[in-house]
C-alpha cells in the first residue's frame, strides 16, 4: 500500500520556512500586502488548519510497536483480543481523520503539494493501524484457531472489513499519487481528480464505519464463548476412576503430562482441552475416594483436589500463560512419581490417545 517513492514533508517544516521566509523578505506597500495575503488566503488556511490537525494527531496515544518487542503467547486471549480491538478502534479514528483531511483540502476544488503531504500524514497513520490490526488477528488465528469458534467468526466478519478498508486507503494513496505527479509537472489538477479522490476517501469512512459497528460486539463474544467451554467442561463426568491411592496419584501425573504435552505447542484444541477435563475429572475422583493420608506424615492429596478444574477453567478462559504455571507448581506439589514412571496420558495406568489424537 505504501509507496516507496514518497517524500513525506512535515507540515510543521513547511509552515516554519514559510514564516521564515516571510519574517526576511523587505517591508511593502500597505496595498502590496493586502493583495499578497487575498491571493494567498487558500494556502494560508489550508496551512493554519493543518497546524491544528497535526496537533491533534500529535496528541493522540503514542503508535504501538508491535512484532519483535511482543510475545504474543505470553500474553492471555483476552489480552490479545483486547490489543485487537484496539487497534481496530485506532484504524476507524485514523481513517477518519484521514477523510477529514482529505475533505478539507478539496473543498476549494483545488489541492497543492503541501495540501497532499498533509494528507500523507493521515493516511500513512490510518495505513499503519490497518495493518497492525491485521496482524494482530493472524496471531489470534495462530494461537486459537483450534479452540475458538465464535470468535473466529467474529475476526472473519472484521477481517473482512478491514479488506475493503485497506483496498480504499489505497485508492487514497492513488489519488494522491496522480495528483502528486500532475503538480511536479508544473499543470493543474484536473476536476477528476479531485472528485476521485473524494470519492475514495467518502468510501474510506463508510467502510471505517461498519467495521465499527462490527467490532463493537468482539469482546462480549470472546467471554461468552469462553464461558461456553467453561460450562461445557463443568458438565463432564468421571469414566475412568483410580481404584487405589497409588493409582489415584498416578492420574494426576498423567492429567500433569497430558497438560504439558498440549501445551507444548503454544496452542489448545477443543479436543485436547476435552481430553484435559476427563483426566482432570477421574483424578480428581480419585482424590475423593483415597485422597487422605493412610499414614502419619502420609501424603493428604485431597489439598490439591480443587487444582484439576482450576488449570482446566484457566485453559477454557484462554490463559495459557497461568495454566502454565500453574501445571508445573501442581506438578512439584504432587511430589514423587509412583514406581514404574508416568503412564501414556490416556488414564491411569494404561495408553490412551496422544493430545490431538
Amino acid at each position: 500500500m505504501k509507496s516507496m517513492l514518497r517524500t513525506v514533508v512535515s507540515v510543521f517544516v513547511l509552515a516554519s520556512t514559510i514564516l521564515a521566509c516571510g519574517s526576511q523578505a523587505p517591508a511593502t506597500a500597505a496595498s502590496d500586502v493586502v493583495g499578497t495575503a487575498v491571493a494567498g488566503t487558500q494556502q494560508s488556511q489550508a496551512l493554519a488548519q493543518a497546524t491544528v490537525n497535526s496537533n491533534t494527531l500529535t496528541a493522540m496515544p503514542a503508535t504501538p510497536t508491535p512484532g519483535p518487542t511482543v510475545e504474543y503467547v505470553n500474553l492471555t486471549e483476552e489480552e490479545l483480543a483486547a490489543l485487537i480491538d484496539e487497534a481496530v478502534a485506532e484504524a476507524v479514528a485514523a481513517t477518519e481523520q484521514a477523510t477529514t483531511a482529505v475533505t478539507y483540502t478539496t473543498t476549494d476544488d483545488a489541492v497543492t503539494s503541501e495540501e497532499v503531504v498533509y494528507v500523507y500524514d493521515y493516511y500513512y497513520y490510518a495505513d499503519y493501524y490497518v495493518e497492525y490490526a491485521e496482524d494482530l488477528m493472524a496471531e489470534y488465528y495462530t494461537l486459537y484457531a483450534d479452540l475458538a469458534t465464535d470468535m473466529i467468526v467474529e475476526l472473519n466478519a472484521i477481517e473482512s472489513e478491514l479488506s475493503q478498508l485497506n483496498d480504499t486507503l489505497t485508492s487514497i494513496d492513488s489519488s494522491l499519487q496522480e495528483i502528486s505527479s500532475t503538480l511536479e509537472q508544473g499543470l493543474a489538477v484536473a476536476e477528476e481528480s479531485i472528485a476521485k479522490l473524494e470519492d475514495a476517501a467518502q468510501q474510506a469512512q463508510t467502510n471505517a464505519q461498519e467495521m465499527q459497528t462490527q467490532a463493537q460486539d468482539m469482546i462480549s463474544v470472546l467471554q461468552s464463548e469462553q464461558q461456553g467451554r467453561v460450562d461445557q467442561l463443568s458438565q463432564i463426568q468421571p469414566d475412568n476412576i483410580p481404584t487405589d491411592k497409588i493409582a489415584a496419584l498416578q492420574s494426576a501425573f498423567d492429567f500433569v503430562d497430558f497438560a504439558k504435552n498440549a501445551m507444548g505447542d503454544n496452542k489448545l484444541s477443543r479436543d485436547e482441552l476435552t481430553k484435559l477435563a476427563q483426566l482432570g475429572k477421574n483424578a480428581q475422583a480419585g482424590f475423593a475416594n483415597f485422597g487422605g493420608a493412610d499414614r502419619p506424615g502420609g501424603p493428604d492429596l485431597n489439598q490439591f483436589s480443587g487444582r484439576f478444574d482450576e488449570i482446566t477453567t484457566q485453559l477454557a478462559r484462554g490463559q495459557m500463560p497461568q495454566a502454565r504455571g500453574n501445571v508445573n507448581q501442581f506438578e512439584s506439589s504432587l511430589g514423587s512419581r509412583p514406581a514404574g514412571g508416568p503412564s501414556l496420558p490416556g488414564g491411569s495406568g494404561g495408553p490412551g490417545p496422544r493430545p490431538g489424537g
